[in-house]
C-alpha cells in the first residue's frame, strides 16, 4: 500500500504542460505589456501547480519583452542566465507532449532575437538553429499542433529573404527557409482560433507582409480583421503605429500612439515616442521633434539614437534653422551606435552634403503617404532646379515614388528608369531602391521575366544606404517568383 502511495506522488510531480485558462489570461496580459501583472499572475499558478511548466515558457517571454522593449545591453546581460535555466527546466517536461519541443524552441527563437538586437551574430545561428530544428521535428510528430506553424512560419519567412549570396552559407550549417511556405504557415495559425498565440500570429504576419512582401494594405488589413486594440494593448498600439506609419495609413498609425495606455500598469517602451517622431515628422507638425526628445531621454539602448538625432536635424533643416541641423547632427557622431539601416543613414550623412531641404520635404511627405502635398511641391520645380547629379537623382526617384503611389504606373516606371540610369554611380539608395520597385511592379503586372531582371539588378546594386533591407526584400521576391 506505500508502495502504492509512493508510486501516485511521484506520478504526481512528473512535470506538465497545461496551457490552461489561468495561463492565456497571464499570456494576454504580458503580451499587451502588462509585464508586472502577468508576473504576478504566474507566481500564483506556479503556487497552485508548481510542476505546469508553460508558466516557465511565459516567464521567458516576460524577460524576452522586457529587454525588447527598453533595449537595455545592462538588463539583457542581466537576464541571459535565466534563458539556459528556462530552457533546462522546460527539458524537464513530458516529452510526448506537443509543448516539449515547442517551448524550447521559443525560448531559442526569442534569445536568436536579442543576440540580433545586440550584436552577437553567432550566438543567433546556434539558437535559430537549435529553434528550427524543435520545431521540424515537432512538426513530424505533432503536423495539427497550430502554434508549431506560427514560429516556424515565421522562421521561415525570415531565412528565405535573407539575400542569395548568403544562402549557400545558411544551408551549409543547417539553415533553409522558404518565403512563401513560411508565409502560408502563419496564415493557417493566424486563421486558426483555436489556439492561445492567434494574436501573436498575427502581429508577426503582418510585419513579415510590410518588411519582406512590400503589402502594407495587407498588413494593415490583418491588424483590422483580428481584433488588435491600440488602447488597450501597448503592443497592438506599436503594431498599428509602425504598420500604419511605414506603410499607408499614417494619421491612424499616429492616432493609435497617441491613445496608446500610458498607466504605470504597462512597461515603458520609448519607441513608441520615437514613432510618433517619425509620423509627426512624415506629416511634417510641428511638435515632431517633442517625440523623438522624448525618446532619447527614456530609452536606455544604444539603437535609434543617432537617427532619433537625425530625423531632428532634418526637422530644423526644413525650417531653415541651419545652426540647430548642425548641432543636432552632432549629437548623431557622438551618441548611440550605427548598426542598424536608419542609424547608419544618420552617421553616413555626417560624411556627405547636406540635404536639399525641398527634395527632403518632399521624401517625407511621400513617405508618409501624403502624395498630393509631395506632387505640389515638386511642381513649382525642375530637374535643373537642383544643382548636382545627387540632387538631380533624387529628384527623379521622388516623382517616381510620388506616381508609383499614386497609382499611376506608366509614369512611374518611366521615373524609375530615369533613376536608375543616372543613379548607379551614385552612393546613395536611389537606384536600388528604383530597380526593386520597379520589379515590383512588374510582378504585379505579371512580367515576371522583367521583375526578375530588376530584382537582380537591385542585388548588384551595393554600397549604398539601407543595402541590408532593400536587398533582404530584393532576395525575398526572387525566391517568391521561385514558387
Amino acid at each position: 500500500m506505500n508502495l502504492f502511495f509512493c508510486s501516485v506522488l511521484q506520478l504526481s510531480a512528473k512535470s506538465y504542460y497545461d496551457f490552461n485558462e489561468a495561463c492565456v489570461i497571464a499570456y494576454n496580459d504580458i503580451i499587451a505589456l502588462k509585464l508586472d501583472k502577468g508576473r504576478l499572475a504566474l507566481d500564483s499558478i506556479q503556487q497552485l501547480e508548481p510542476n505546469n511548466l508553460i508558466p516557465v515558457l511565459l516567464r521567458n517571454y516576460i524577460d524576452f519583452l522586457e529587454v525588447y522593449t527598453e533595449g537595455s545591453e545592462e538588463i539583457y546581460e542581466s537576464k541571459k542566465k535565466r534563458f539556459d535555466q528556462n530552457l533546462d527546466d522546460l527539458k524537464k517536461g513530458d516529452k510526448d507532449s506537443p509543448y516539449y519541443l515547442y517551448a524550447q524552441a521559443e525560448v531559442h527563437t526569442q534569445s536568436a532575437v536579442l543576440h540580433i538586437k545586440f550584436g552577437e551574430y553567432l550566438a543567433t545561428i546556434f539558437d535559430v538553429k537549435k529553434a528550427l530544428k524543435k520545431l521540424e521535428n515537432n512538426q513530424d510528430s505533432f503536423p495539427e499542433f497550430v502554434p508549431n506553424k506560427k514560429s516556424l512560419g515565421m522562421l521561415y519567412t525570415i531565412l528565405g529573404s535573407i539575400p542569395q549570396q548568403y544562402q549557400n552559407t545558411l544551408e551549409f550549417i543547417g539553415l533553409h527557409g522558404e518565403v512563401s511556405k513560411g508565409l502560408g504557415l502563419l496564415g493557417e495559425a493566424v486563421n486558426d482560433h483555436s489556439h492561445p498565440f492567434q494574436h501573436e500570429a498575427a502581429t508577426i504576419q503582418a510585419f513579415m507582409l510590410l518588411h519582406i512582401q512590400n503589402d502594407p494594405k495587407t498588413a494593415w488589413e490583418v491588424l483590422r480583421k483580428n481584433s488588435f486594440n491600440a488602447k488597450t494593448n501597448l503592443m497592438d498600439a506599436f503594431a498599428f503605429g509602425h504598420i500604419g506609419i511605414h506603410g499607408s495609413h499614417c494619421d491612424d498609425g499616429i492616432q493609435a500612439l497617441l491613445d496608446a495606455p500610458r498607466s504605470p500598469e504597462y512597461s515603458s517602451f520609448p519607441l513608441i515616442s520615437f514613432l510618433l517622431g517619425i509620423g509627426k515628422t512624415y506629416r511634417q507638425d510641428g511638435d515632431a521633434n517633442k517625440y523623438f526628445q522624448q525618446f532619447i531621454d527614456r530609452n536606455k539602448g544604444e539603437d535609434y539614437v543617432k537617427s532619433a538625432w537625425h530625423k531632428m536635424a532634418w526637422n530644423e533643416l526644413i525650417r531653415g534653422n541651419h545652426s540647430k541641423y548642425n548641432s543636432y547632427m552632432q549629437n548623431v557622431s557622438s551618441s548611440g551606435r550605427a548598426v542598424i539601416d536608419t542609424d547608419k543613414q544618420a552617421e553616413k550623412e555626417l560624411e556627405s552634403t547636406i540635404p536639399n531641404p525641398i527634395l527632403l520635404k518632399a521624401r517625407l511627405m511621400t513617405d508618409g503617404n501624403y502624395l498630393t502635398k509631395a506632387q505640389n511641391l515638386l511642381a513649382d520645380y525642375h530637374v535643373n532646379s537642383f544643382k548636382n547629379k545627387y540632387e538631380k537623382t533624387e529628384y527623379f526617384y521622388r516623382l517616381a515614388r510620388i506616381f508609383d503611389k499614386k497609382g499611376e504606373v506608366k509614369k512611374a516606371i518611366q521615373y524609375y528608369e530615369i533613376t536608375i540610369a543616372n543613379g548607379r554611380s551614385v552612393p546613395f539608395y536611389y537606384a536600388a531602391n528604383a530597380a526593386y520597385l520597379l520589379g515590383f511592379l512588374y510582378e504585379e503586372a505579371g512580367n515576371l521575366t522583367e521583375a526578375t531582371k530588376n530584382y537582380t539588378l537591385c542585388l548588384d546594386l551595393d554600397g549604398h544606404e539601407y543595402e541590408n533591407s532593400i536587398h533582404q526584400k530584393a532576395e525575398a521576391a526572387l525566391n517568391r517568383l521561385k514558387y
